[in-house]
């Protein structure tokens, strides 16, 4: 139990907001303020690397990093040395003439710079005889690992596009398989950049926030609070909720924070913040007008696939890794499946358009959040990617 609360308050110090920059001191009023959160960004400025390890030694912890199985992962210590890292790479550059390269999004407090990132991106090069990269959305390991937590997602998706518009090996079009919250920088790009010849033709989302997060992992508020003359009862995770809710939908957080742009409090008095605030609301066209752009490039990507893990503890609800929702009315008693969601029926950005042109897939496998086999990922590569 412990254990659960310390995560659960990482995750809340990772939703509040954070300084303008790893070089900028807090104002006397955010350290009033966030004291703690105002400490890590001073940390983050004096010794990134430090703080890197932290992050990478609590997504080790709790099992957020891809690659723990020994067949992918060649260094002990998770970080690749650069003679391995320069083997990995050069192995990655074969590119068969008839199938599309592949391209990676890692998780939060994962790294494209770590070994598990570097195997299973060769070994996907391996499976489909192609170039495969991983994409990081910073220079260095510990720049890379930092901005998964410190870079807002609007800002990482134009790194991301950026590198992969700089890879000549990418610019006729590519699959991506994004873990975790990678999943919302690939849908970035696809919002953003799906046009001309560079193009996501698969997108294999591998445990995808890309329905947001709408709970305190391991904290799932029952929702029974009730008022009744003097007595008040109330769920401790709904205080949780409220207070995570209150960092999130602030300007400053979502400029500086990557997770509080995808926090989707499902609970009705929270909607409209949620729509004013998230940038994962505008890429949902929930923001109260519709970008048309949206849908649009969410049409030339041929294939989607979104693997669901059944035991996913990690993502509120586990089933928003196939487009359900929770129903604004229970949000945390009952999940509304893709079909019934207003983003499907109203089809705000082209999920109900692709469904039925047969471009949706889902897959789903027995286990927690990206603990998947190399069996799984081989299968669904072998399925769904090869010669598409």
């Amino acid at each position: 139990m412990l254990h659960s609360f310390v995560n659960i308050s990482l995750l809340l110090l990772a939703l509040l907001p954070v300084g303008a920059s790893a070089t900028n001191k807090c104002t006397q009023e955010e350290n009033d303020t966030h004291p703690i959160l105002c400490h890590m960004i001073e940390q983050l400025a004096s010794n990134p690397q430090e703080m890197a390890n932290h992050i990478y030694q609590h997504a080790l912890e709790n099992k957020l990093l891809v690659g723990g199985l020994d067949d992918w992962w060649p260094e002990e210590e998770g970080i690749l040395s650069s003679q391995t890292r320069h083997r990995l790479l050069r192995n990655s550059q074969k590119k068969s003439s008839n199938q599309l390269p592949v391209v990676f999004a890692h998780g939060m407090g994962d790294s494209c710079f770590n070994s598990g990132m570097q195997s299973i991106t060769k070994k996907a090069g391996e499976i489909l005889d192609t170039y495969s990269v991983c994409i990081p959305t910073g220079s260095s390991q510990s720049e890379d690992t930092s901005n998964g937590y410190f870079l807002d997602m609007d800002s990482s998706v134009d790194v991301f596009a950026a590198k992969v518009q700089n890879d000549t090996q990418l610019k006729n079009g590519f699959h991506a398989i994004g873990f975790s919250q990678g999943n919302n920088v690939i849908r970035g790009y696809i919002a953003k950049y799906n046009t001309g010849n560079a193009i996501v033709h698969s997108f294999l989302s591998i445990n995808g926030v890309n329905a947001g997060e709408g709970a305190v992992p391991h904290c799932v508020p029952s929702i029974k609070a009730a008022h009744t003359g003097s007595n008040i009862k109330f769920d401790f995770c709904e205080l949780l909720m409220e207070q995570a809710s209150n960092a999130a939908y602030t300007d400053f957080a979502q400029k500086h924070n990557f997770q509080a742009n995808y926090w989707r409090d499902p609970r009705p008095s929270a909607f409209s913040r949620y729509q004013e605030s998230a940038q994962l609301a505008k890429w949902n066209n929930e923001a109260g007008f519709i970008n048309q752009t949206l849908n649009d490039n969410w049409a030339k990507t041929s294939t989607f696939v979104w693997v669901l893990a059944k035991d996913d503890n990690m993502v509120f609800p586990r089933e928003g890794e196939h487009w359900a929702a929770p129903d604004p009315s229970a949000p945390f008693d009952r999940i509304i499946p893709m079909k019934e969601t207003e983003w499907y029926k109203q089809d705000l950005f082209g999920l109900k358009t692709a469904d039925l042109a047969g471009k949706n897939y889902f897959e789903s496998f027995e286990g927690d959040h990206l603990q998947f086999s190399i069996e799984d990922f081989t299968r669904w590569l072998q399925t769904h990617l090869v010669n598409q």
